[in-house]
């Protein structure tokens, strides 16, 4: 949008007070290190995990038994593939190893819409077709449109979805969040046939979206603590007991509820500081996109959510990086001032527009 620049002065006043109150009435939250939940803060629930390459650094192997010890996980999503020809290296390793270790296993592709969803389809099949054998469903990890409209990237969707059953001659699942479902995907109901999993930063669990009547899924956090893993990983819990799973790696995708729809986690100072209105951090980081505010505003604005020292300065950095590449979502974040969207919502957008 051009701007008048008789305007501009005007303009970049009203942003920064709206800045300053935004940030007034930010709820006060002490000072707390994301150092990542533990997975011990979900008693009681079948819980897992998702890894990618991230979780190898270096190559170091990841100790699947320890992960699937007394207490411990009993699921683990690997991703396999991105695009139309990337695969993960360490994929067939870590689903092998998780099997092993009495896991049951899926796979994920994350998807690239600008790219044929045919062609990633295929190849996402091929991978998983040729590696271990898996229990439960493939997904479809659906976080970026690539310039599709909602209409376009709902029949890009349709069309990877019905490739990969014919490919593998299992129905797959789907893996998104809020703001994307509801924002890219015009919120449709077009895929209540397929299992949900939705991410959702936050202590209670998430409502469906997109006419689904549960989540099979809950991605809690993006920096848990695990014991067999030397670096942060996703937190997933399943919604139902052991049982349900079982069904649920057989076919029997309506398997579970009722879990998730009651369950609240026991307070965790990270998933506080994510669930909150995420307004004030992005009017702050649209001042930056418009040269009203620079990168020290954002680290004070992230610290007043709660966040630490450290992690202030790096969503400050990311911010910072992305607009100087000129990649930061303008759009999208406009869409999210306006509304009702967390800070976590706001941290897997910003995570997604940098991959």
């Amino acid at each position: 949008m051009h701007v008048n620049r008789r305007l501009q002065p005007v303009l970049a006043a009203l942003l920064a007070a709206l800045v300053t109150l935004a940030l007034a009435v930010v709820i006060p939250f002490s000072p707390t290190s994301r150092t990542g939940a533990s997975a011990q803060n979900a008693p009681g629930i079948v819980q897992g995990v998702d890894v990618a390459g991230h979780q190898r650094p270096g190559g170091a192997p990841i100790d699947w038994r320890t992960v699937s010890g007394p207490g411990g996980q009993e699921f683990a999503f690997v991703k396999a593939s991105e695009g139309e020809g990337w695969k993960n290296e360490f994929y067939d390793e870590d689903a092998r190893a998780a099997a092993d270790a009495g896991l049951k296993v899926g796979a994920y592709h994350y998807a690239r819409p600008a790219e044929n969803p045919v062609t990633q389809a295929q190849y996402f099949a091929s991978v998983i077709n040729s590696g271990p054998a898996l229990s439960l469903p493939p997904v479809l990890d659906l976080e970026v449109d690539e310039g599709l409209s909602p209409t376009a990237l709902a029949a890009w969707t349709d069309t990877f979805l019905k490739e990969v059953e014919r490919s593998t001659g299992t129905a797959p699942m789907i893996y998104t969040y809020r703001y994307f479902w509801s924002e890219r995907m015009d919120n449709t109901s077009a895929f209540t046939g397929y299992p949900l999993w939705l991410a959702a930063y936050q202590n209670q669990a998430p409502r469906p979206v997109g006419g689904w009547d549960k989540i099979s899924f809950w991605q809690r956090s993006d920096s848990g603590r695990i014991a067999g893993m030397n670096t942060p990983v996703d937190l997933n819990v399943f919604n139902g007991s052991s049982a349900d799973l079982d069904r649920f790696a057989g076919g029997n995708y309506s398997a579970g509820g009722g879990v998730l729809e009651t369950f609240q986690v026991p307070e965790s100072g990270e998933l506080g500081v994510l669930e909150q209105d995420n307004t004030a951090l992005v009017v702050a980081i649209l001042g930056l996109a418009t040269g009203i505010l620079g990168s020290p505003q954002i680290a004070d604005a992230a610290a007043q959510f709660g966040f630490s020292e450290e992690d202030a300065a790096n969503i400050a950095g990311a911010v910072n990086n992305l607009a100087s590449q000129g990649e930061l979502p303008v759009e999208d974040l406009r869409t999210m001032m306006l509304g009702e969207y967390s800070v976590g919502d706001l941290l897997i957008l910003l995570n997604n527009a940098q991959k």
